[in-house]
């Protein structure tokens, strides 16, 4: 299936989308901090099944997120190839993406991964190969679930929706094969930082 083209991303917006887009570039120093004891909670259930769109390789697969005393249900997760979000400045090499749903809202939960010279093995490989057990996926979580919190959009077509953003701040580590496989198939597929347009960028200091 053809993919969408990022070379041609400044056509995407339409007339009555959310002013407040995403990505954005996060200064730390710019942000509120706020201090939560296990605010997250994730669970994965079932089998991984592939889905390919025109937005990119997509996969399904179950589950839930507890956070600020709501549940979400997981709906799917993808890959960039390069971070759509800066920290500081700092471009990670992968972002990964799973993205919730409750009563027609969405909000969608990041990850940042950067290549380890250390052998390793995350079965992100796995994934476009076959199904894998949806447990497998909390191995991608870091340890500690601080985050940034605020409200974006999704990060490809349709860009209408006000979209709730959770980026964990720790990074986890990835094999150079995990970065070769989401390059080939996710080929620099990260959106343009977006204009902060005055918004509030939560810091949320998680304990357990």
């Amino acid at each position: 299936m053809k993919h969408l083209d990022y070379s041609q991303q400044e056509d995407w917006r339409e007339a009555g989308d959310t002013p407040l887009q995403s990505p954005i570039a996060i200064n730390s120093e710019d942000t509120y901090p706020v201090h939560k004891s296990s605010d997250l909670v994730l669970t994965f259930n079932g089998q991984t099944q592939y889905d390919d769109r025109i937005v990119g390789e997509q996969f399904l697969v179950s589950g839930e997120l507890m956070i600020a005393g709501e549940m979400w249900s997981l709906e799917r997760f993808h890959f960039h190839d390069g971070a759509e979000h800066t920290v500081d400045g700092i471009r990670h090499d992968v972002e990964i993406h799973f993205v919730y749903r409750r009563e027609g809202h969405i909000l969608v939960l990041a990850i940042f991964g950067d290549v380890s010279n250390e052998p390793i093995n995350t079965h992100i490989q796995d994934v476009f190969s076959d199904t894998i057990d949806a447990k497998i996926l909390a191995d991608w979580l870091p340890k500690n679930h601080s985050y940034y919190s605020y409200i974006g959009s999704l990060t490809t077509p349709p860009l209408g929706q006000d979209v709730i953003w959770v980026i964990l701040k720790e990074t986890i580590s990835v094999g150079k094969d995990d970065l070769s496989v989401i390059h080939e198939h996710y080929p620099d597929n990260y959106r343009d930082v977006q204009d902060i347009a005055g918004r509030d960028v939560l810091s949320v200091r998680v304990t357990e």
